[in-house]
């Protein structure tokens, strides 16, 4: 898929959470416990696409998290190429020779391979929205279902998010207007495929701000197609100032010469302070809550070094770093830290 269509990866983590379970499976059915005296507790597991790992832990409760931890880790840094194909058999090579447990576990594994339990929810489309997504399919090289699947969620989840934060008049208000932008059209009805969790919630919602589901689910497909749209523009604007492009970018956001944190902040590194992000919603014609947005997947997309080393591997932050830890971090002189942290008051 073209990056700049999936800025975010969604497609290639759908198809690595698909392949997960045989292998997680696989895993715990060849973890082993073994104690080695003193306060060591083992546990270890052995995976042909990942070799032996191995974890110690006072007890055997923190040995069993520490090598899930690892393996989770692995799991997710290994590119889906270096996969194996087979990953299904991999789950049962260690399931003893009797035939009624091959049953039962050949039982089992067919219900992981099979396709998650989707829930349908109708909803009422203008054609011309319908057309838009469908165009977006065909760019992605995939379905309707599978655009509108993932367009919902994202429109859902901000709803979710600014609904601490905003009005509920004001923010419905204003993702029924995203729904009017393709006003006026014929209407036509299509039907959503959402996980179980995500329709519940929006079904949910839709009660409790007395809309119907198929209405609120037009909102958040109208809203989430709009977000993507403006993350898209905004990865091609933000990419031109990545590398040496960045100081001259810095002193227009009150950074002055300290490209790095800008630098940073565009890769979601370090969070925004609130006038740099005022700054940066005019120099990138975008709005804050976009740019928070686009920052936030940044991080959350960001590729983790691969370290081989059982002991001694480097810290890595599961959270951005904080404006002041950033600045304190350049051991600056007093005045000049003093008036970078003052972006953020």
């Amino acid at each position: 898929m073209n990056p700049a269509h999936d800025p975010v990866g969604l497609s290639e983590g759908r198809a690595l959470l698909a392949r997960l379970p045989n292998l997680y499976l696989a895993a715990i059915k060849s973890t082993q416990l073994e104690y080695r005296g003193g306060s060591e507790v083992r546990c270890s597991f052995d995976l042909p696409s990942l070799g032996k790992r191995t974890k110690s832990a006072p007890t055997a409760r923190e040995a069993i998290r520490a090598i899930l931890i690892e393996l989770s880790d692995a799991l997710t840094r290994m590119p889906l190429h270096e996969w194996p194909n087979d990953s299904g058999r991999h789950c049962w090579s260690a399931t003893p020779p009797m035939e009624s447990a091959s049953v039962l576990e050949g039982e089992t594994a067919e219900r992981f391979q099979s396709k998650a339990r989707q829930f349908t929810i109708g909803v009422t489309l203008p054609v011309t929205l319908k057309k838009s997504l469908n165009g977006l399919a065909e760019q992605q090289s995939t379905s309707f279902a599978d655009v509108a699947r993932q367009l919902v969620a994202v429109g859902y989840d901000d709803f979710d998010d600014r609904s601490f934060s905003e009005g509920s008049a004001g923010l419905l208000s204003k993702f029924v207007s995203e729904v009017e932008k393709w006003l006026p059209s014929d209407t036509e009805q299509v039907m959503l495929r959402l996980d179980p969790s995500l329709a519940i919630r929006l079904r949910s919602s839709a009660k409790e701000y007395r809309k119907s589901a198929s209405e609120f689910g037009a909102m958040c497909l109208a809203h989430g197609l709009l977000l993507q749209t403006q993350l898209v523009q905004l990865e091609q604007k933000i990419a031109a100032y990545r590398g040496a492009a960045v100081r001259k970018l810095a002193p227009q956001v009150g950074l002055g010469t300290q490209a790095a944190l800008l630098s940073g902040v565009l890769a979601g590194s370090i969070r925004t302070p609130k006038k740099v992000l005022s700054r940066l919603s005019e120099v990138f014609e975008a709005t804050e809550l976009a740019l928070t947005e686009f920052f936030k997947r940044s991080f959350e997309s960001r590729t983790v070094p691969a370290f081989k080393a059982e002991r001694g591997k480097p810290y890595v932050s599961p959270s951005a770093t904080s404006w002041e830890d950033a600045v304190k971090s350049l051991n600056l002189p007093a005045d000049q830290a003093r008036e970078l942290l003052q972006l953020d008051e």
